[in-house]
């Protein structure tokens, strides 16, 4: 029964078929040149295929790399997408086999490196990491006449990416690298042939990269079915349910690529039935090339501007966000600083650099004068006339000498006339005279003498006084005072404190810096809404090209782009404030860029037309 199972599987067209190979000379240089042995196990021997770098972007995780001698012929370019775990890898490295002709009889297999080696050669990671496109130069006596560019890119899903759209990312980064990739010719979704489900998250995968290549790209996606041992073909319907559109169905069995050979009597049946399996994954693999012979490849010129213009699009989206924290920043900043100031004015205010002294000293006064001073007080307790001051005295207004001269005179009229009477020698008149005359000289000598009398007693004027002083200011003994011709004179001064000074100066100081901080901040705020402008254009710019490019397929306008960052940034009132007026300044720009092309619109209520007034983006303040 198993012979005739076998005979039967023998008969079928798949059992016919030989893939053509490169002629021994042409395989051994080819091995000699770029390969290295890398395991020999039961008759198999697997070789590792020696790649040359032709691009490398270590940021982006982007390589181009060459297998064999390079030519100048046409490529037809693969691009492999699929979950990790898919088989994508296993794929490749079943399709390098195939190109150069290998077939289930021969001893050798050939393997692509699964790592690459960084800078530093300690070190190396996952080539699964890396958007890897191999170029498979057509060679002297291989099977298939062209080149081929077959695109590994990272499985999404895989745990070693930190994010999930990491491979999003890098397809982005390479399509709009110059990795000398201008055409695409098929779209290559990897799924397992029994996947009877698929995820959330593999869907929204699906579509994501389907927009990053564009609706159009569906003319040339194929589906590639692995572990495919049999007709299930469930993943078919996975697929078209997750909405991702493709053309043809190329079922592949993969898994037996690396199994040892079957040798001896005992082995032939195993091997009639493995052989049966390797014609019939060549025969889909010689399909796949075949068709792809014939497909009209996708430019991917658009594709990479609609790429460009939706990276331009995200970094403009970021610089926003970022112009917007840095005005709300600058206005908290510069409102701060603005109490600040009038804080610190309000303390300086109160500082009182001049202060007022109050400085005692004698001071010399007209001569005819002397004054009781108590040094301890420091003041002048009582003022006198000076009795040495004999032009006072004698005019009247002196203490003695004057007033005893007059009096004596005076007296004189009538004690003369009495003596002259009692003399009697002369009598009446003449007795009067001679009397006048000796009272003149006795009045004289007599207001002399008190006169000197006197002086000495106001010379001496402080000897009369006894016990306290009677002034309301002094207290102390009078016999502490001192008779000085000079008197104690206070005068009120202002003069300048220098340690309030110094706070003083201090505070100003501070209040300079800070006004020349907010002058700074102005200056970068006048910046900032420079840049508000660029981005409002930018922004409209960007988001008009990616419609164009999308061919309409992007629902996408500047105002759901501004409204998504505002939701986004709704915990922060500042922000979402000062964004509702840059979302409304670039309704108006762009009202007037359609009113001035005779489109007329309705932005936020009111009719704007080409007459109408624009407010510029300078309406963005703080």
């Amino acid at each position: 029964m198993i012979r005739r199972l076998l005979e039967s599987l023998l008969c079928t067209p798949y059992s016919s078929y030989k893939l053509s190979k490169m002629e021994d000379a042409e395989l051994k240089n080819f091995i000699e040149n770029f390969c290295v042995k890398v395991k020999d196990e039961e008759g198999l021997i697997t070789y590792e295929i020696n790649t040359e770098v032709i691009h490398k972007d270590e940021d982006g995780k982007i390589q181009v790399m060459s297998i064999g001698p390079v030519n100048e012929g046409p490529i037809k370019s693969v691009l492999l997408l699929g979950e990790t775990g898919a088989g994508k890898t296993r794929v490749l490295n079943t399709m390098i086999n195939h190109l150069l002709g290998v077939n289930f009889d021969d001893n050798f297999r050939f393997q692509l490196k699964d790592y690459v080696e960084s800078d530093d050669l300690l070190q190396v990671e996952s080539q699964t990491t890396y958007i890897t496109a191999y170029i498979v130069s057509h060679q002297l006596g291989m099977p298939i006449e062209c080149n081929y560019m077959l695109i590994d890119t990272p499985g999404f899903g895989d745990t070693r990416m930190n994010h999930d759209k990491v491979p999003i990312e890098r397809l982005t980064i390479f399509l709009t690298n110059d990795c000398g990739i201008d055409d695409l010719n098929c779209v290559a979704i990897v799924a397992k042939a029994n996947q009877n489900r698929i995820t959330s998250y593999q869907k929204q995968m699906l579509e994501d990269f389907t927009s990053v290549l564009g609706s159009y790209i569906g003319d040339i996606t194929q589906l590639l079915a692995t572990f495919a041992t049999d007709d299930n073909s469930a993943v078919v319907d996975v697929v078209k349910h997750a909405g991702v559109q493709f053309v043809n169905l190329y079922q592949f069995d993969n898994g037996l690529l690396y199994d040892p050979l079957c040798d001896g009597l005992l082995q032939n049946h195993k091997h009639a039935y493995l052989t049966y399996r390797w014609n019939r994954m060549q025969a889909e693999y010689i399909r796949f090339f075949e068709d792809l012979k014939i497909s009209v490849p996708v430019n991917l010129k658009r594709t990479g501007d609609l790429l460009l213009e939706e990276k331009l699009l995200e970094e403009t989206k970021t610089e926003l966000i970022k112009t917007v924290a840095n005005m709300v920043h600058i206005t908290n900043s510069n409102n701060n600083k603005h109490r600040e100031i009038e804080k610190i004015k309000a303390q300086a205010d109160r500082i009182k650099i001049n202060k007022k002294i109050v400085e005692k000293f004698k001071s010399s006064v007209i001569t005819g004068y002397h004054f009781l001073n108590c040094d301890i007080c420091q003041q002048t307790c009582k003022k006198c006339e000076d009795p040495k001051n004999f032009l006072a005295g004698f005019a009247g207004t002196g203490t003695g000498v004057g007033t005893a001269v007059f009096t004596g005179i005076g007296t004189s009229v009538t004690s003369g006339a009495v003596m002259g009477a009692e003399v009697g020698i002369f009598g009446g008149p003449i007795g009067v005279a001679i009397g006048a005359g000796i009272g003149t000289v006795l009045g004289l000598t007599a207001g002399l003498t008190t006169g000197l009398l006197m002086r000495k007693t106001k010379a001496d004027c402080l000897n009369n006084m006894n016990g306290p002083c009677s002034s309301r200011e002094c207290s102390h003994d009078m016999m502490g005072h001192k008779t000085e011709t000079q008197e104690y004179v206070t005068e009120e001064k202002e003069i300048i404190d220098d340690i309030e000074k110094a706070k003083y100066d201090a505070f100003m100081n501070t209040i300079t810096q800070l006004k020349t901080k907010v002058t700074d901040n102005n200056i970068a705020m006048a910046d900032l809404r420079k840049d508000m402008q660029d981005i409002a254009k930018a922004l409209l710019q960007h988001t008009n090209k990616i419609v164009e490019l999308s061919l309409g397929h992007k629902s996408l306008n500047t105002k759901s782009v501004i409204d998504e960052i505002i939701l986004n940034e709704r915990e922060n009132c500042q922000h979402v404030e000062l964004l509702k007026e840059f979302r409304r300044t670039v309704m108006l720009i762009q009202a007037q860029e359609l009113s001035d092309a005779g489109v007329y619109v309705n932005i936020i209520g009111q009719d704007v037309h080409s007459d109408s007034s624009v407010v510029g983006i300078d309406a963005i303040g703080i």
